[in-house]
């Protein structure tokens, strides 16, 4: 199973049946942006221009509120991934303790800098932590996440955590690598160095136009293409990839982002049933490229139910982004809750 991939659905056949027959349901998973102050301002940064206008945090006390309430209705994990740095959060200890005592699996998106304070809660309360590095040297890092010489901080803190790491297996860590035709000649070396340290996964994603195009004062334009992406994954694996270090990639986001289009076979996003997208102004989506929203933190999780349902319906296609993470999901689930669609897959083992 790729715990990166979407097949977990399968662990999950009550959703699937609720699905089948139109029922509301409360999503599996909920992403929480806690705010959009962030120590790093990576130049394809799709927020980076809010960030610099107003600091917004998250209302912790209507957040734990509100994941009280949702718990009960079916939650049952959040990442922290949004618009800022998550460790950046001021009551990031409080809250993460507080999520803990609910129940509730907790996982995270972070550059990491800011990570030897909260090594404690990591290890204890998460059962995973991925750091966006996006680079295998402190000049690229330097470059890419307009910083000055956060880069061996961070490998120290990486190495640290893994260290503490009393199993050796939890929290799953992961380092991401963000990939833009500008560093990706770092590849190779930041696939050695984590391997090295000893991270348990690698995964390499490209930068999407669409981030940016939203700033074109601040990085050109993606040209990287499958071709060149390619040959550069397959030799970091032939050198590094074991049992215990895996690099995970996935081409079809390479072919998408390339070819402009969704290169993957569905009729309806069902994300929103799944996965559920909280902002820090309390502002709820199902849809997270653009930002469909449902409701907010101070709504009844059972009416925000129906809400979801409904609007999982009426979403146009036509507009998804090529790079919509969530495109493997609807795929999946497209083909399960509709067995027709199965056979050219060989769906009966064969």
């Amino acid at each position: 199973m790729d715990f990166l991939g979407f097949e977990k659905i399968l662990y999950h056949p009550e959703k699937l049946e609720k699905l089948r027959q139109d029922e509301p349901q409360f999503p599996v998973h909920m992403t929480i942006s806690l705010g959009n102050f962030c120590n790093h301002a990576c130049l394809w940064c799709t927020v980076y221009a809010v960030q610099q206008e107003q600091v917004r945090h998250m209302d912790y006390d209507k957040l734990i509120k509100f994941l009280s309430r949702a718990q009960e209705r079916g939650l049952r994990a959040v990442g922290y991934v949004g618009n800022g740095e998550p460790t950046a959060y001021p009551k990031f200890r409080e809250l993460t303790k507080a999520v803990n005592a609910m129940g509730l699996e907790q996982g995270m998106f972070t550059n990491g800098h800011l990570l030897d304070r909260y090594m404690d809660e990591v290890l204890n309360y998460f059962t995973y932590i991925r750091i966006s590095l996006d680079a295998g040297s402190m000049k690229v890092h330097n470059a890419m996440h307009d910083v000055k010489g956060h880069f061996p901080k961070i490998i120290g803190n990486l190495d640290a955590l893994i260290k503490k790491r009393d199993n050796g297996y939890s929290p799953t860590i992961g380092v991401q690598y963000a990939t833009h035709h500008l560093n990706l000649h770092d590849l190779y070396n930041s696939a050695r160095i984590v391997s090295e340290i000893g991270v348990d996964y690698f995964s390499v994603k490209p930068v999407f136009n669409w981030g940016g195009g939203a700033n074109p004062d601040r990085i050109e334009r993606n040209t990287l293409t499958y071709e060149s992406l390619t040959p550069e994954v397959n030799r970091a694996r032939a050198d590094f990839e074991n049992q215990n270090f895996k690099i995970m990639y996935r081409p079809h986001q390479v072919e998408s982002v390339s070819e402009d289009r969704n290169v993957l076979e569905y009729d309806r996003c069902v994300a929103g049933l799944f996965n559920l997208n909280l902002y820090e102004n309390g502002k709820l989506t199902c849809c997270s490229p653009h930002r469909v929203e449902v409701g907010t933190y101070e709504d009844d999780p059972q009416n925000l139910e129906k809400t979801i349902l409904e609007t999982t319906k009426g979403l146009d296609l036509s507009k998804c982004p090529p790079s919509c993470r969530y495109h493997p999901l609807n795929h999946l689930v497209d083909t399960v809750v509709n067995p027709e669609r199965a056979r050219q897959f060989h769906h009966n083992f064969l």
